[in-house]
């Protein structure tokens, strides 16, 4: 449970318990290596590697009160890591062996903490800084024979080849985040789409129709998306839009359905109300904005008479013409207990005298050939 607890804390506080464990047990080894052999500078590399074990214990802690994380939190553990990396470094142990090590591992803890643009920069100066750290020989001594020479470049490959790492582990970060969104999109979508359908069967009832309508809507919505040329596969989103249009039925009295007159003021604005049943499931949610600005506008006319905001011409969006034309074609063609059902040719030659004022006259035209 506690390892379980571990794995799930966020990548910052994971890279300062690693530092922290690191330099903790670097302190033991010092302390116990001045314990056996007397050795004052085994004694000074162990306390310079308790402070700072104090230190990224600290920063552990301190940048976890709250549950903080953030662009600000990681960078400034980016920091720290740094400054711990850059001390560990300076004050190397008194045994045999690379302290550098730390400094050319910074760029993949940066491709943990940071972004595509905040990486670059990093690098930008991080590469500088170490080529030079290694042609003067730092950590170390200076550069005075050619085996020297030899690991200062040695240093700076690896260096860069760390780089190439850290944006490798960036790429792939990156590709995680995108299949992770794509994911909690086709859940969020599952869920609007079954809560929907739990609503079917009331608008059955309501107004004595079937459900087959939303298969009827969605193909023909299908069929003008693609003689319009249109780009781009907005499938998902004119399913969901028919699936909508007809369970945004049942937010009306049964009555209206039967009514054979025009509708009162007062019944009008309760119509206009489903035109924002979208913006109502799907508002701030990411994915969703296009689901609600075509069902949101989708009884505007082109000629600006439309409802809810009079919208004109091209300021409405292709789709929601698209839902509008469908919405009344079938309307037309479906028999109700007041009147017959017309024609598909019927239906259409009612539809073209609507171009132009209801719909745009290429979105009437395409409809026509579709049919």
């Amino acid at each position: 449970m506690r390892l379980h607890r571990l794995v799930m804390l966020p990548v910052h506080r994971l890279i300062l318990a690693l530092a922290g464990c690191m330099k903790s047990l670097a302190a033991l080894a010092g302390f116990a290596d001045a314990v056996v052999r007397g050795d004052g500078e085994s004694m000074t590399y162990a306390v310079v590697s308790g402070c700072l074990a104090v230190l990224a214990w600290s920063a552990y802690y301190g940048l976890g009160l709250g549950g903080r994380d953030g662009k600000a939190v990681r960078l400034i553990s980016l920091l720290l890591v740094t400054l711990l990396a850059v001390a560990a470094a300076a004050y190397a142990p008194p045994w045999p062996g690379p302290s550098w090590v730390p400094l050319v591992l910074l760029p993949v803890v940066a491709s943990l903490l940071t972004g595509a643009k905040a990486y670059a920069g990093c690098m930008i100066v991080y590469l500088p800084s170490f080529a030079a750290a290694a042609y003067l020989g730092w950590p170390g001594g200076g550069l005075e024979t050619g085996d020297d020479v030899l690991s200062a470049v040695s240093r700076i490959s690896l260096a860069m080849g760390s780089v190439v790492l850290g944006a490798i582990v960036l790429t792939a970060r990156r590709q995680r985040d995108r299949q992770s969104e794509a994911r909690a999109l086709r859940q969020q979508r599952q869920q609007l789409v079954n809560m929907l359908q739990c609503f079917i069967s009331v608008g059955e009832r309501k107004t004595q129709t079937s459900r087959a309508e939303i298969e009827r809507m969605s193909a023909l919505m299908k069929a003008l998306y693609a003689e319009c040329g249109c780009e781009g596969d907005r499938d998902w989103e004119i399913e969901l839009l028919s699936l909508m249009h007809f369970v945004s039925r049942v937010k009306l009295p049964d009555y209206m359905f039967e009514k054979e007159g025009k509708l009162s003021e007062f019944e009008l604005e309760i119509v206009k109300e489903h035109c924002f049943m979208a913006k109502e499931l799907c508002e701030g949610v990411p994915g969703f904005a296009g689901i609600q600005t075509a069902f949101l506008y989708h009884h505007e006319r082109v000629d600006g008479t439309g409802y809810p905001y009079r919208l004109k011409e091209d300021r409405i969006p292709m789709l929601s013409q698209m839902l509008g034309l469908a919405e009344v074609f079938l309307a037309m063609t479906t028999e109700r207990s007041y009147r017959r059902a017309m024609s598909r040719t019927e239906a259409y030659e009612e539809i073209r005298k609507l171009s132009g004022t209801a719909f745009r006259p290429d979105l009437v035209e395409a409809l026509g050939r579709t049919l």
